[in-house]
């Protein structure tokens, strides 16, 4: 059992979460965000799409603090890292690169990813303590269970691994980022490009026209991997559900909130896109999560001493 408390109880923390996921995130992202325009989406609609995504991140992050091997404090910092990392940061690394360069996002106001790079520390400051008190998880020592060990990893292994991780991040960027997004036509109109008919064509492309953007990724999926780091480190399981708990992670808290309507990205164009970073995330993040995840230790085995019998 993940909770101790009978059903009822344990729904109603888990919805307590959820409650505290709506209550921090209006004065961070109200207080910060310009107001939406008069011919936005209705007031109905965007509540029902933050309540959406109030329950996906609320699900995904109960998951981790009840499956973590931390309390308290030393549970509360990694995860508002990997919350913000995940939900804030990256994202808007992207935004601010794509800002950056004339004709790919020039409509998206120079001033929207520092708001929202404060917003999001804000929300996740106000939530993660929230939900780790909410679930019972702030007093007492760690829950590791000592019957088993783990090899742990030498720096150059990581090294190795986060290189690895990087380089595979950078194929699935690019593969999914083709065949769900670019071939689109709302999302190759939106950025002010074309398809040019075949993956390897668009690949060239990139190589001409952005050729740091390929470095750019590969430094987001080091990023990413030590996230995926954090996580296999601070939840309990088998190296399955590690691989599952940071691919959910990853898919869920940061495409999470293309449900939101916004005046800067069209319908069509964040639907694209909730499904190429949905389904790429998922399988990076699940690769992730299996490299990175320490496996047990092998029972040592004696060796007979001299003149017994084998």
């Amino acid at each position: 059992m993940l909770i101790s408390d009978g059903p009822v109880r344990s729904g109603l923390r888990i919805a307590g979460v959820a409650v505290a996921y709506l209550v921090s995130f209006t004065p961070a992202y109200g207080l910060l965000m310009p107001p939406p325009p008069a011919d936005g989406p209705s007031s109905d609609a965007a509540a029902l799409a933050l309540a959406a995504v109030a329950a996906l991140n609320t699900a995904v992050i109960s998951w981790l603090v009840l499956r973590a091997r931390w309390r308290s404090w030393q549970l509360i910092g990694p995860l508002i890292l990997v919350f913000y990392g995940v939900q804030t940061v990256l994202p808007q690394i992207e935004t601010i690169i794509f800002r950056s360069f004339p004709g790919f996002a020039g409509h998206v106001p120079a001033d929207l990813g520092p708001r929202l790079l404060v917003a999001g520390l804000i929300h996740a400051a106000l939530w993660i303590p929230a939900a780790v008190v909410i679930l019972g998880r702030h007093k007492g020592g760690p829950a590791t269970d000592s019957s088993v060990r783990h090899t742990p990893s030498t720096l150059t292994a990581l090294s190795w691994k986060l290189l690895l991780a990087s380089i595979t991040y950078v194929v699935v960027y690019f593969t999914f980022g083709y065949y769900i997004a670019w071939r689109d036509p709302a999302v190759t109109s939106y950025y002010g490009g074309i398809d040019p008919g075949s993956f390897w064509r668009q690949l060239q492309s990139v190589m001409r026209d952005t050729p740091w953007l390929p470095l750019a990724q590969a430094l987001r999926g080091v990023l990413w991997g030590v996230l995926a780091i954090v996580v296999t480190r601070m939840i309990q399981g088998s190296v399955a559900e590690k691989a599952l708990a940071v691919g959910t992670l990853f898919a869920v808290v940061m495409s999470a909130g293309l449900l939101l309507p916004n005046p800067y990205m069209p319908h069509a164009v964040r639907m694209a896109h909730l499904v190429e970073t949905g389904s790429s995330n998922f399988l990076f993040g699940a690769l992730a999560g299996w490299l990175f995840a320490e496996r047990p230790s092998l029972p040592s085995r004696s060796v007979p001493a001299a003149g017994q019998g084998t």
